[in-house]
C-alpha cells in the first residue's frame, strides 16, 4: 500500500529521497546540468547504481522528478520536487548554523 499524503497534497518522502531531491537540486545548481545516476550514487556511497535509480524511481512516482527516457542528464526536479528540496536544504542550513 503506497504511503498517504500529508494534508496539504505534499507527496510524503523519506528521509533518504528527500537527501537526494536536495543534492540533485543543489547539484544542478552548482554545475548547471542535472548529476547522473552515477553522480548520485557515488555522491551517497552506494556501490550500486540500482539504489540511486530506485530512489528516482519512487520520486518520479510522486511526481517530484522527471526524465526523458534515453536521454542523459535529463533528470528534472517538478515544481513540486523542488519546493520539496528547497525545505530540506533550509533545513540542512539550520542544523549546521550555530
Amino acid at each position: 500500500m503506497p504511503p498517504r499524503e500529508p494534508r496539504g497534497g505534499a507527496p510524503r518522502t523519506t528521509q533518504k529521497q528527500d537527501d537526494v531531491l536536495a543534492f540533485i537540486a543543489k547539484s544542478t545548481q552548482a554545475r548547471g546540468f542535472a548529476p547522473s545516476i552515477r553522480d548520485i550514487a557515488e555522491h551517497f556511497g552506494w556501490r550500486s547504481h540500482t539504489a540511486a535509480v530506485c530512489h528516482l524511481a519512487a520520486l518520479k512516482e510522486k511526481h517530484l522528478v522527471t526524465w526523458e527516457p534515453d536521454i542523459a542528464r535529463s533528470l528534472h526536479l517538478t515544481e513540486s520536487g523542488r519546493d520539496l528540496a528547497a525545505q530540506r536544504l533550509a533545513r540542512q542550513r539550520t542544523q549546521v548554523a550555530p
